[in-house]
């Protein structure tokens, strides 16, 4: 059978939800959704947007709810995640799945979810990221067995399912909580309305920092630094090199025996990554920024990332490839810098957190392989 003769033809997600956009939602106040795109799941996320949120092109975003299944088409394309009784937005990353109102005796979305993703994975395409077509799923040939099966399989597994969607609502709270913008009274300040420039500085990337650079310099001697760039997963770094020459000039690197904070400049404008003290260089994709030796007060900076997330974002210019800018945030922004220790505090909370979430995703991957076991059976 088609595609096209059990469901509705897919709704894509908007395009141009920018995180300018999606950031400037949350300071509206506003009835909050979840965002999701082509994600490996859609069960949690760590994107909310108003309800009411335009995009780059100033229509409205679109808003889902009912009965259906989510589909990833670009990124983790095929894997799909039932849904019903939640409102939701989708990127253009992801489309909604809806049953015809004639077929609803012939599927049970659940089951379609749960044994469908393998066979629509390996139709996607990978390019870098894998994509999935609407004119691939729609030409596909596909068999589902009765729905009396397809409803007793999922009665046979419903215990793990369950177990699963409670884990999924705790990482989605959780999630939520490490997200929201931080109102707190502190008891004790260092320093009131002080511009963050006269606290922090920062240092450029190198122009020219590519993987064919990284190659052709690779095997020289000496310390290496890890290269960092808009990337902001381990697995997708470009490396380590040596410290050498690029464009006539010494390598610009970060070795200091302190806190560091990268900001990526192009791509996802403005999103903020503590790092841990190491020797590092980057490209032009990206800042880091630290405390100046002159600085007379004590800050956290994985503190100040939390504290003043919204800052950083808002100098994100407003296109699917942002630019973040540094020079108006270094002039622009003021900042109050509270006791060092209340600094800590609210560090350790959030990742006592953030330790909470993973061992919850240890959790639901442990699931997930004794739910393939149950499949197989």
């Amino acid at each position: 059978m088609k595609f096209l003769d059990l469901f509705n033809p897919i709704e894509k997600g908007s395009h141009g939800l920018t995180d300018e956009a999606i950031y400037g939602s949350i300071m509206n106040g506003e009835i909050m959704v979840p965002l999701y795109g082509g994600n490996s799941q859609h069960n949690y996320t760590e994107r909310y947007i108003s309800e009411n949120t335009r995009t780059v092109d100033g229509l409205h975003a679109r808003i889902f709810s009912g009965e259906g299944v989510i589909i990833s088409l670009d990124g983790s394309a095929g894997c799909m995640t039932y849904k019903k009784g939640e409102i939701f937005s989708l990127n253009h990353h992801a489309g909604f799945i809806t049953l015809k109102s004639s077929q609803k005796g012939k599927v049970n979305l659940r089951f379609f979810a749960l044994f469908m993703q393998n066979h629509y994975k390996s139709l996607s395409v990978s390019d870098g990221s894998k994509t999935l077509s609407l004119s691939q799923i729609y030409s596909d040939d596909f068999s589902l067995p009765p729905k009396t099966v397809q409803d007793k399989l999922i009665e046979t597994i419903e215990a793990v399912l369950s177990k699963i969607a409670q884990l999924n609502q705790i990482e989605d709270k959780i999630t939520t909580l490490i997200h929201k913008q931080l109102s707190i009274r502190y008891k004790n300040y260092q320093v009131r309305n002080v511009k963050v420039g006269e606290c922090l500085d920062y240092l450029s990337g190198n122009t020219g920092l590519t993987e064919e650079f990284l190659y052709n310099n690779i095997e020289l001697k000496g310390e290496r630094y890890k290269i960092l760039s808009s990337a902001t997963l381990e697995e997708n770094l470009l490396g380590e090199i040596p410290l050498c020459k690029i464009n006539g000039k010494i390598l610009k690197v970060f070795k200091n025996n302190k806190e560091g904070l990268l900001v990526i400049r192009k791509g996802k404008a403005g999103l903020v990554v503590p790092l841990m003290k190491g020797a590092y260089t980057l490209n032009d994709d990206a800042y880091i920024l630290y405390t100046k030796d002159s600085c007379p007060y004590s800050i956290s900076l994985k503190w100040l990332s939390l504290q003043y997330r919204e800052n950083f974002l808002s100098y994100a210019s407003s296109s699917d490839n942002g630019t973040w800018n540094m020079t108006g945030f270094f002039i622009n922004t003021i900042i109050d810098i509270p006791d060092y220790k209340e600094q800590l505090k609210i560090v350790h909370l959030y990742e006592r957190a953030e330790l909470l979430r993973k061992k919850i995703d240890k959790i639901n991957s442990k699931l997930a392989i004794l739910l393939s076991k149950e499949i197989c059976a």
